[in-house]
């Protein structure tokens, strides 16, 4: 049961968080996101994603609050505050607190014991605030930095049969309970939501090499391609049934707002609805793919195996997201095929010139994320500068819409200090290229 104290923890927490929501710099923020993702501004955006590095940027021993729920309160109110006070990306601080439902799903298949499964559902891995982030309250994380054997589940074409759309459970009794927590600790000072699923992803190849292996999956190309086309089948039924699940149990919200959107990105749109619209119409819902696993396999093959099977996924859906690690500049042509297709993840291993050509006028958001590496073993200033001029000057010679995502940094080598170095040094290049405050 959380305490007086930590309930008074949590609500100093809340107050710092309502009185930065209330700065005018939030409402012009949120303005710039829904005109950039309306394809109206080619002013460059900013996002930060720590995500494995959030681990020593609020460490479980700096948490005040005993009780698990009161813990994982405290966290995420201390990480959207690290984010606004000291990241100052362009993330617009929102005085909404999300109760998120508590979905899981049994997994694609069965695994032995102690091996791990993907998850399709899990509400604890993407915040739709902050995005991923480890479960860093838990009294229990401990965040493995070995190497883990893998035991293939698909050793041969007839084990496709393992395979099998996961069932989505939804702890409702549960859910309710931290509702009525929640909005009795913070209901007089955050609009306390009740939020189902709002991150919509297909990573189909994700999902069959944890199963079969990426090196194996490599050789089915040509050894096995109709065990490769079967097992795509197959993948793309189960997240059709697993969507239709989520319907049908009334689990989707709505996410033009200021959710979590593709591999990096906020919701934030005038072209779909952002409240009092029916969520199970995926007309009215961001969604996206990616096949990061198969960056080293051609275009055509890639649109063979994989990109028509995630197209036919998302078109229902308002409007959508392509790629995320792969690289891209050789196979954006096929994510545009799809009619709604809005934001186009380049990677560090695009090339950044030709991507902003073929993304030239405004076609869809220019999504730019620098190697994280280069952030996290030798950050050079210098070097960063140059990198984002190269971004601004290829995006600004196209029309392109771009965005700078900082990602992927597992680790910060415990520097915490540099997610602000480094977002100012954005803003210092985006005022020297563009005269952009």
């Amino acid at each position: 049961m959380i305490s007086k104290e930590e309930r008074q923890v949590i609500r100093e927490l809340a107050l710092r968080l309502r009185d930065l929501s209330q700065m005018p710099i939030m409402a012009q923020r949120k303005k710039d996101w829904i005109a950039h993702n309306d394809l109206k501004s080619t002013k460059p955006m900013i996002m930060v994603s720590p995500e494995g590095a959030w681990r020593e940027i609020i460490p479980p021993d700096v948490l005040l609050c005993d009780d698990e729920h009161a813990r994982e309160m405290e966290w995420k109110l201390r990480a959207r505050l690290f984010r606004a006070e000291q990241i100052n990306d362009d993330a617009p601080v929102e005085n909404i607190w999300e109760t998120l439902k508590i979905i899981t799903d049994s997994g694609w298949t069965e695994r032995k014991a102690g091996e791990l499964n993907n998850p399709v559902a899990n509400a604890n891995q993407i915040d739709p605030t902050i995005g991923w982030v480890p479960l860093i309250w838990r009294k229990d994380f401990s965040f493995n930095e070995r190497a883990e054997p893998f035991h293939p589940v698909i050793e041969e074409y007839s084990d496709l049969k393992k395979i099998h759309a996961p069932e989505v459970f939804y702890d409702e009794k549960t859910t309710l309970e931290r509702y009525a927590v929640e909005q009795d600790i913070l209901g007089d000072i955050m609009d306390v939501r009740l939020v189902g699923k709002k991150y919509i992803i297909f990573n189909m190849m994700e999902m069959y090499t944890a199963l079969r292996g990426l090196e194996e999956v490599m050789y089915d190309l040509y050894e096995e391609p109709e065990m490769t086309h079967e097992a795509m089948d197959i993948f793309e039924d189960g997240f059709r049934n697993v969507i239709r699940q989520y319907q049908e149990m009334n689990l989707l919200s709505l996410n033009a707002d200021h959710s979590y959107t593709g591999t990096g990105g906020f919701g934030y749109t005038d072209q779909l609805p952002h409240e009092n619209a029916d969520p199970n119409d995926l007309k009215n819902l961001w969604a996206c793919s990616e096949n990061q696993e198969f960056t080293s396999v051609s275009p055509q093959m890639t649109e063979e195996f994989v990109t028509w099977h995630e197209r036919r996924l998302l078109e229902p859906f308002g409007l959508t997201c392509f790629g995320c690690c792969e690289a891209i500049e050789n196979k954006i042509e096929d994510g545009m095929k799809v009619h709604n297709m809005r934001r186009i993840s380049v990677s560090p291993w695009s090339n950044i010139e030709v991507c902003a050509e073929k993304l030239q006028n405004r076609r869809a958001i220019y999504s730019w994320k620098p190697n994280p590496a280069l952030f996290v073993h030798s950050f050079s200033e210098e070097g960063m500068a140059d990198l984002v001029r190269r971004v601004l000057r290829a995006t600004g010679e196209y029309d392109c819409c771009p965005e700078l995502i900082l990602k992927d940094t597992h680790t910060c080598q415990n520097h915490p200090e540099r997610y602000r170095i480094w977002t100012d040094l954005v803003r210092r290049v985006i005022k020297e290229e563009r005269g952009i405050e």
